[in-house]
């Protein structure tokens, strides 16, 4: 029987790590950029409200959040290739994404990030997870 402590202390912490920082660090960014951007154009603070409303706003952060977790699979496959990547790899990859993008929530407003289309909640954790596993779906029977 195979221990999962150990599993998981065997995943390839050294690349998923980098990766779940830089993805969150990406996404901050790109939320802080629609935020200033916003307040500063009168057509993109009118776009964005557009799109920041219900139902539509639900239907972007997924289809966003889905984005960010794709996003991480190819930064983990191009730039922070470890060893093989298999199902826990991508386990360790959701929860290295979500630990930097709580970080950057949590100290973002020291540093002035806003969050627009990635804030913490159910739709980012599912939306990322989908889009984690769909881009990494072919590493799942390994």
């Amino acid at each position: 029987m195979s221990d999962p402590w150990h599993q998981f202390k065997a995943l390839p912490w050294r690349s998923l790590i980098p990766t779940g920082l830089l993805v969150a660090l990406i996404a901050a960014l790109f939320d802080t950029g629609l935020y200033y951007i916003g307040s500063a154009s009168l057509l993109m603070r009118e776009v964005l409200i557009i799109l920041l409303r219900p139902p539509l706003s639900l239907l972007v952060q997924l289809g966003m959040s889905i984005a960010l977790g794709m996003l991480a699979v190819l930064c983990l496959e191009v730039w922070f290739n470890p060893a093989p990547i298999y199902g826990g790899t991508l386990w360790g990859l959701f929860l290295c994404l979500l630990l930097a993008s709580l970080g950057f929530s949590f100290f973002g407003s020291l540093l002035g990030l806003r969050s627009v289309f990635f804030p913490i909640t159910e739709v980012f954790l599912i939306g990322t997870a989908m889009g984690i596993f769909w881009q990494g779906r072919r590493y799942w029977r390994y």
